[in-house]
């Protein structure tokens, strides 16, 4: 027996011994332990002593495992009491015969879709019943999900322990930055201490994508490139497979993974709600689909509901009715908007329909049609085959572009292209104004010699973008409702501004697209008094506003 066993035999007491010594990880080590007095086997988690640990943060440590003491859910392990002796803290818990999700995945690889949510709900729920007891996880990863031989029941682990092991702005005491790169949330991997519930939300996003895709969504050769990548990169939403993954998840596992937190699931409960409501619907698809395959006589239809002349209320109504689209989200946001890759539909038979989508938009959309997810490119069309007399629901959402923070710019856009029965070829265009809501979206090109910011004025609302537009730059706010008084307002460090009147009537419908070019001439500064032989006589220089909207056709 090492001496560090010896230390924690004696800290337990006469009627613990010290089995073996189950894993090491970043701060504790965890040893398997037997209650001789009760007959149980026991683990405990003791932090390692080569870290120079504060008084503080061990103080904090110990209040947090007392919290997590409170926590009763079946899907998390108990503590059974805290200790310090000897030296060391430590805190006891039940041990559990298992193996970790990572283990699970690095001998079976992607799991399907239904043996993921399985695992995915129950540590969406025990997350969520620790963030109304004040708790964030902050480390959640495979190797923190234990999988129990006896039952299969998914278990979350280390809950809190890392969250009260930090020093300022969210540093561990040795000075590393708490969570793992290759789960950390965005905000996290920054060192900010806003860190709450939604960075469990980013780390489930990647678990779920792991567990579909068999690897994290982002890797790299070091910690410094993992963490600049989750930063900066989209999501590559391409490595789940379209075939063995449902656009409705996809979807899900993209806004838990939006770089900025506003743009995520605000806590797990939300995630899980998206989650079932998701399988409901598709269940529900199913089910129809099954029913349509029978030989439909006219007195088997009778008990279908019927909508407006009789008609059958099928998956278009649903559908609608669940919002599914709105609740999910099919957006991303990067740090500066670039075009998604277009990925091709099948081919068309001779013979059959198609529909053909023409993206009018000045941003990527992304398409899904019978769970199948493709993008179409602003300006582009893509033709998707379909089979006479089938019932066709396809929904689009707009991929808005993002800031330098991740934050996604302008409004989302989203529609659907819905028929009872196909007879021949679809076509729809996507346009800015589909449902007679004007919407423009301003490109702002830099032709000065400055650094400049914008902000877009709508009502009373201001939205500044958030970025910095380097001189001979040009970049794209997203969609914006047009009203009358609407405008942008560009300006640079020292406070020079152009303002860019829009009125709803100047806006293109289809496109909405303005470009709004700015030179060192159109940048107006601060209004200076001039100078008089009578003070009271002075005045202003009037700052003219900017006018040459130029809308793109």
């Amino acid at each position: 027996m090492s001496g560090r066993e010896q230390a924690l035999a004696r800290a337990l007491g006469r009627h613990y011994r010290v089995v073996r010594l189950l894993g090491r990880g970043g701060f504790a080590e965890v040893y398997e332990v037997q209650d001789d007095d009760l007959h149980r086997r026991l683990a405990v988690k003791v932090l390692r002593d080569d870290i120079p640990w504060s008084s503080a943060t061990l103080a904090r440590f110990k209040q947090e495992a007392r919290a997590i003491a409170r926590l009763s859910h079946p899907n998390t392990l108990p503590i059974h009491f805290v200790g310090e002796a000897e030296g060391l803290v430590f805190y006891v818990m039940p041990y559990c015969e298992g193996r970790t999700l990572a283990d699970v995945l690095r001998t079976d690889g992607a799991l399907p879709v239904s043996r993921a949510l399985a695992i995915a709900e129950p540590i969406l729920e025990t997350l969520q019943h620790a963030h109304e007891h004040g708790l964030v996880h902050r480390d959640v990863k495979p190797d923190n999900i234990l999988i129990e031989s006896s039952t299969g029941r998914p278990l979350l682990v280390d809950f809190g322990i890392v969250k009260y092991l930090d020093g300022a702005v969210g540093k561990t005491q040795a000075g590393f930055i708490v969570g793992t790169p290759l789960y950390m949330s965005p905000e996290q991997a920054m060192g900010r201490d806003t860190v709450d519930a939604r960075t469990d939300v980013y780390g489930m996003g990647v678990v779920l994508f792991q567990m579909l895709a068999g690897a994290p969504p982002f890797g790299g050769a070091d910690s410094q490139e993992i963490v600049s990548r989750h930063l900066h990169e989209p999501v590559p939403m391409a490595s789940l497979s379209r075939d063995r993954v449902p656009a409705w998840l996809s979807a899900i596992i993209l806004r838990c993974l939006a770089k900025h937190p506003d743009d995520r699931y605000p806590d797990a409960r939300a995630v899980l709600e998206a989650l079932r409501a998701g399988r409901g619907a598709a269940a529900a698809r199913m089910d129809e689909r099954s029913i349509r395959s029978e030989d439909e006589t006219p007195t088997a239809a009778m008990p279908r509901a019927a909508g407006r002349g009789g008609r059958p209320i099928g998956r278009r109504r649903a559908l609608v009715g669940l919002g599914l689209v709105a609740a999910v989200g099919v957006v991303w946001a990067s740090v500066r908007p670039r075009p998604a890759p277009v990925v091709p539909p099948p081919a068309a038979t001779a013979g059959d329909p198609t529909l053909v989508v023409v993206n009018r938009l000045t941003e990527p959309i992304a398409l899904s049609v019978d769970d199948t997810d493709v993008t179409v490119g602003a300006g582009d069309s893509l033709r998707v085959p379909l089979r006479i007399g089938q019932e066709l629901e396809a929904h689009w959402a707009m991929v808005r572009p993002g800031d330098e923070d991740g934050h996604m710019l302008g409004s989302a856009l989203e529609g659907a292209i819905l028929r009872d029965e196909v007879r021949g070829d679809v076509r729809s265009e996507v346009v800015a104004a589909g449902d007679g809501q004007r919407r423009f979206s301003p490109m702002v090109v830099n032709g000065s010699r400055r650094a400049l910011e914008a902000a877009v004025v709508v009502g009373r609302d201001t939205t500044p973008c958030g970025c910095v537009i380097a001189a001979g730059d040009s970049l794209r706010l997203g969609y914006y409702t047009a009203v009358p008084g609407s405008q942008v307002h560009v300006r640079d460090s020292g406070g020079a501004i152009a303002r860019f009147p829009l009125e709803p009537a100047a806006v293109d419908s289809t496109t909405g697209a303005v470009v709004l070019r700015v030179s060192d001439r159109s940048l107006i500064g601060p209004p200076k008094p001039l100078r008089a032989k009578n003070p009271r006589r002075a005045h202003a220089e009037p700052n003219n506003p900017l006018r040459g909207i130029l809308p793109v056709r």
